[in-house]
C-alpha cells in the first residue's frame, strides 16, 4: 500500500467524483481509476461505490481515508521538520563554555535563539580548556566558547568573536592601588589568588613574570570558583587575574573590588566558537554562530576602574 494511493483516495473522497478528483491531482480519470482498483485489489475490499451522482466511499473506504488523514499529516509534519532542521530552525545544540562567555555572551545569544527559532533546544556546560576541548573532540559537546589560542587548535575550527580585557584585581584600598606600587615588581611579591593550573590565563600571567625576570608569584588559593575567588579577594589581601567585566556585573564586587592599571598585566583577550572541523555539522551550529556574532558586535568588554 503506498501513500501516493492513499492520497488519491483522499482525492476522492473530498471531490466526490472520480473526473475532478483526477484533474486535482494531475492524473486522467482512468488512470486513477487504475490506482484505486489496484488498492482495492491489494487490500481485498471495495472502497468506493457509485451513485447517479459520481462515487462514494464505501465504510472501509472511510475508516481507510481517516487513516489515510493521519498519515498525510504525519508526513507534511515529518518532511516540516526535516526542513527545519536542514536550516537550524530546529534541533539540538550542546554548549560549552568559559566564565567570559558564560557570564555575558551566551546568555543573551541563547535568549535571542530561542525566541527567533523556537523549536532549538540548548544544554550548557561550564568549564576551562583543559575539559572543554576533549569533550568537544568527543562529540560530547558541540561549540565551545573559550579563548583563542595561536596557532589554532588542530581539529578545531575557530571563529573570533569578541575581546575580553582580563586585569589584575584587588580589594578597594589594597596598597596595589597605590600609584608607586603599580609594578610588576610589587605584584611578583604579593600573595594571590590564582587560577587552576593549565589554564590559559595562568599560563599568560606566569609567561609575563617570567618575560620581566620573575618566577610565578606565592599561590595561597587555587579557585576557577567565581565567587569564592571574587569574595575570598573582596575580603584580604589577595590579588587575581580576572576579567573585569566579569566583575563588575558580578553582584555588589564592582563595589569592593578594583582593577590595577598596569598594561603589562592586562591582557586583551579574544574569545571565540570552537567546532569540530571534519564530520557531521548539524545546521543549528551556525544558526548559534550567527547570532553569536550579533551580540558580540553589540557588546565590548572592557577593563574599566
Amino acid at each position: 500500500m503506498e501513500l501516493r494511493d492513499l492520497n488519491y483516495l483522499r482525492a476522492i473522497a473530498t471531490n466526490g467524483h472520480l473526473g475532478r478528483a483526477a484533474q486535482s491531482v494531475g492524473l486522467t480519470q482512468p488512470a486513477l481509476t487504475k490506482c484505486i482498483a489496484r488498492l482495492e485489489h491489494e487490500l481485498a475490499v471495495d472502497l468506493l461505490e457509485r451513485t447517479p451522482r459520481g462515487v462514494r466511499l464505501t465504510l472501509c473506504g472511510e475508516h481507510l481515508v481517516a487513516h489515510a488523514e493521519r498519515l498525510h499529516a504525519a508526513d507534511a509534519d515529518i518532511r516540516r521538520q526535516l526542513r527545519e532542521f536542514a536550516t537550524g530552525e530546529i534541533g539540538h545544540i550542546r554548549i560549552g563554555t568559559g566564565l567570559a562567555a558564560s557570564q555575558h555572551l551566551l546568555p543573551k545569544a541563547c535568549i535571542a535563539l530561542v525566541k527567533r527559532f523556537p523549536g532549538v533546544t540548548a544544554e550548557i556546560s561550564s568549564g576551562n580548556s583543559e575539559t572543554l576541548f576533549p569533550a568537544l573532540r568527543e562529540q560530547k559537546l558541540d561549540i565551545v566558547l573559550a579563548s583563542i589560542s595561536a596557532p589554532s587548535t588542530p581539529g578545531l575550527r575557530q571563529t573570533y568573536l569578541m575581546h575580553d580585557r582580563i586585569a589584575v584585581i584587588t580589594r578597594h584600598g589594597h596598597p596595589a592601588q597605590k600609584k608607586g606600587n603599580k609594578t610588576i615588581d610589587f605584584l611578583a611579591n604579593a600573595s594571590w589568588a590564582m587560577p587552576p593550573l593549565g589554564t590559559i590565563p595562568l599560563e599568560w600571567l606566569a609567561q609575563r613574570f617570567r618575560d620581566s625576570g620573575f618566577g610565578l608569584p606565592k599561590c595561597v588559593v587555587r579557585t576557577g570558583t567565581l565567587p569564592a575567588l571574587l569574595q575570598i579577594v573582596a575580603e584580604t589581601d589577595l590579588v587575581a587575574f580576572q576579567s573585569w567585566a566579569v566583575v563588575s556585573q558580578t553582584r555588589n564586587y564592582r563595589d569592593l573590588l578594583r582593577p590595577v592599571a598596569l598594561e603589562a598585566l592586562t591582557w586583551n583577550r579574544p574569545i571565540g566558537a570552537f567546532t569540530r572541523e571534519h564530520g557531521y555539522r548539524p545546521p543549528v551550529i551556525d544558526r548559534l554562530l550567527e547570532t553569536l556574532r550579533e551580540v558580540a558586535g553589540n557588546r565590548t568588554m572592557t577593563t574599566r576602574g
